[in-house]
Formats: structure tokens, C-alpha cells, sequence
């Protein structure tokens, strides 16, 4: 027998990472990255961290100045004059300096999280703390583009960001219990409402019959007998299975705080019902096309293209007409259609074709971002033409995220 010696490597130890940040730390640093609306004042400044670690005269003089040419030059992958290179070199490695230096503070308990703005940080050394969050697992990767970044979050992002908007969301808020969604149908359940009817042995069971009540009845004969005359009842609730659909307009108009308020209502609602099984919610993007997305994907879309709201509404009519329950369709969106998927029908008819299409199998809310007259004469139409339809309107698109938690997640 031939023995041969297995060489068995230790796995590396994720607690004995010195560049890890806390967790609260990261969830802020990643839900600032993605709602850059949200600003929060700070008692220590990233620049002053920067600045410690300079030694050129000239660009401390005129840091402001130049922190501001020198980040446009490293966004836009070059330098347009070289007599400059050195600095920016000497700004670079200044910036990595300073951050690894906020981070061993925070370690070493000489400073709290706390005292840091999420926003400040991501303006000052924002390449640097991908560049962590990459190595972290939270980021697959981010592109330049001039003005901006692209990146690429996954799923494991989408989740404590959904959970960072939900506990926005819910601040100061009293819970209720959570339940099954109750409609104006009646039904056979153990759940009673508060209204007495008859008992029907074909309809009660032993829970809806309302025991004080019928004493009451037989109290009203002076004989005191009992008889089944004086049975009398609760009304069952009827619960089912709600099925949400979420269509979240993603066309060219839907830039800033209109696009991050909608994208926050679909992970917040989706967060909060994601335990509940008597709920499920679809989330569909449109333009002048039509996406289902899954999770970890949410976060990616980018608004582009035009707006084509009856292929929306036609989506959420095919997953409602597969499904079993109560349908309800969100469909949020900044002003009327500029595409229809039909060739014989104008956008706004288009629209409204499919939204009465809609009458018998889905309840509509509508949820305008925007004010634009025609827009609301068509946003009326499509709620005539559904039947069971609500508009709202958001000033704030920020604010939806409270809307939709509040009123559907906790129901």
C-alpha cells in the first residue's frame, strides 16, 4: 500500500479580513450609491482625511479647485495637461491613503460610523470604495461614462438596500398584523367581520356564530328557551391570494428622483410581502418594450427609449389571466404614451383599449408623477374605461416607497 500525504490548506478566515466595514456601514455606502437624493451631514470630512496625506504645497493651496479638475480628468480616462501628472498621482495615492485610514479608525473604535456621510464619502473617494464593495461582493463591477458611473449591482446588494427602504419606510410607524387581503366578496371561513346576519348552516361554521348576540335574542322572550331561530352569525370574510403587478414606466422621461422613487416602491413592496403567502408580486419594466424582472436585476435598469403603456397593461392582463385570486395593477408612470404595440390605434387609444380589457379581472391604480394636462385626461380615461380603478398623484417621487408599504405591504 502506497500512502500518499494530502496536503489539506486552511480556508482563509473571512473574520480576519483588517479592510472589512461594518455591516450598517456598507448598507449605507450601497443605498447611497443608489438614491444619490438622500444626504446626510457629516462631523468628519473624507477631504480632510485627503488632505493629511498631501505634501505638495500647490495642490494644498488650491485643493478645491484642483479636487475638482483632477476628478474630472480620472472620469474622463485621461489628462489634458502632463505638467499636471505628478499631482494627480500624488492625489490618487493621497485619496487610497485616506480611506484605508478611515477604515483602520473605524476598526479601532477611534471614530463611529456614524460620524461619516455615505454621500461625502462616495463624492471624495468614490473609486475607492467600489473598488471595496467589488472585493466585498456586493458590486460586480461599474463602467465611466462622462458624468456618471454604471454599476453593476447584484442580487445580494438588491436585498440590504430592500431592507434599508423598508425600515425607511416604516419609521415610527405602529405594525398591525398582518393578514390575508379581505375583498367585498362573502365567502365560507373561519374569519368573521363585524357584521351580524342570520346563521345559514350552509354558509357558518362554529367560529362566525356570535354566542352573546343569540343569548341577547333568547334573553328578549321572557321564557328564556332556546331556539335555533336565535342563532345569529358574523359575516365571513372572504380571503384569497392577491396578486400584485407592478408596472414601472423605464422610457427616456423617467430620469432622477422619478426613476429611484419607483425602482424603491417595487424592492421596498417586494421586501415586505416576499414572506406573505397569500401575496406575490410581478414587477414589469416597459418602454416601448416589455421585461419581467427578477431579482438582482432591478437595480441595473436604466431609463431609456419611449413609452408604450398599453403593452404594459396587455403584460399584466396575460400574468393576472394565469393566476387565481385578486389581481391589482400598479402602473406607475410620468406622462402619457408615445408608442402603441398596436399599429391601428394611437398611444393614448392603445392604452385605454387595454386598460378596459382589464375591467373584469384586475383592480387599477394609477400613479402619476406627472401634471401635464393631456396626461391627466388620459390617466382618467384609463380609469373610466377599467371601472375599478384609483389615481394618485406623487409631488414627491421619493414618497412612493412610504405609499406602498405602508398601504399594501402591512395589510
Amino acid at each position: 500500500m502506497i500512502e500518499e500525504e494530502i496536503d489539506f490548506e486552511k480556508p482563509e478566515c473571512g473574520l480576519c479580513e483588517s479592510e472589512s466595514l461594518p455591516h450598517e456601514m456598507i448598507t449605507e455606502l450601497l443605498y447611497s450609491l443608489f438614491n444619490p437624493y438622500q444626504r446626510k451631514d457629516a462631523k468628519l470630512k473624507a477631504k480632510e482625511y485627503i488632505k493629511k496625506f498631501i505634501n505638495n504645497e500647490n495642490l494644498i493651496k488650491n485643493y478645491e479647485k484642483l479636487d475638482t479638475i483632477f476628478r474630472e480628468l480620472i472620469n474622463n480616462f485621461g489628462y489634458s495637461n502632463s505638467s499636471w501628472i505628478d499631482q494627480i498621482d500624488e492625489y490618487r495615492t493621497a485619496r487610497e491613503n485616506a480611506w484605508n485610514q478611515i477604515k483602520r479608525e473605524i476598526q479601532e473604535g477611534m471614530i463611529d460610523e456614524n460620524d461619516l456621510s455615505p454621500d461625502d464619502l462616495l463624492e471624495n473617494l468614490g473609486d475607492e470604495i467600489l473598488e471595496d464593495l467589488i472585493k466585498e461582493g456586493y458590486v460586480d463591477g461599474y463602467e465611466r461614462r462622462r458624468y456618471r458611473r454604471i454599476i453593476s449591482f447584484n442580487e445580494k446588494a438588491e436585498k440590504i438596500i430592500g431592507e434599508k427602504i423598508v425600515n425607511l419606510a416604516l419609521e415610527d410607524l405602529p405594525l398591525r398584523h398582518p393578514g390575508e387581503e379581505p375583498t367585498s366578496r362573502k365567502g365560507i371561513t373561519p374569519f368573521s367581520s363585524h357584521k351580524i346576519t342570520e346563521y345559514d348552516s350552509f354558509v357558518h361554521v362554529f367560529d362566525n356564530i356570535d354566542l352573546p348576540e343569540s343569548l341577547i335574542n333568547c334573553a328578549k322572550r321572557n321564557d328564556f328557551s332556546f331556539d335555533e331561530r336565535d342563532i345569529v352569525a358574523r359575516e365571513p370574510k372572504h380571503l384569497e391570494k392577491v396578486h400584485y403587478v407592478m408596472l414601472i414606466d423605464v422610457s427616456d422621461s423617467m430620469r432622477g428622483k422619478k426613476f429611484v422613487g419607483a425602482i424603491e416602491a417595487a424592492i421596498g413592496l417586494r421586501e415586505v410581502i416576499k414572506r406573505r403567502d397569500s401575496r406575490e408580486l410581478n414587477v414589469i419594466a416597459f418602454n416601448h418594450r416589455v421585461k419581467e424582472i427578477k431579482k438582482g436585476e432591478i437595480l441595473n435598469l436604466f431609463p431609456q427609449g419611449r413609452t408604450d403603456i398599453g403593452l404594459a397593461l396587455k403584460k399584466a392582463r396575460e400574468i393576472i389571466g394565469r393566476k387565481e385570486g385578486t389581481g391589482i395593477v400598479f402602473l406607475i408612470t410620468d406622462g402619457e404614451p408615445t408608442s402603441s404595440f398596436n399599429p391601428y390605434l394611437s398611444p393614448g387609444m392603445c392604452a385605454i383599449r387595454e386598460a378596459k380589457r382589464l375591467r373584469d379581472i384586475a383592480r387599477l391604480s394609477i400613479i402619476m408623477l406627472g401634471k401635464d394636462d393631456n396626461f391627466r385626461r388620459i390617466c382618467e380615461r384609463m380609469a373610466f374605461a377599467c371601472g375599478n380603478s384609483r389615481i394618485f398623484y406623487f409631488s414627491n417621487p421619493l414618497d412612493l416607497k412610504n405609499y406602498f408599504i405602508r398601504t399594501y405591504g402591512l395589510r
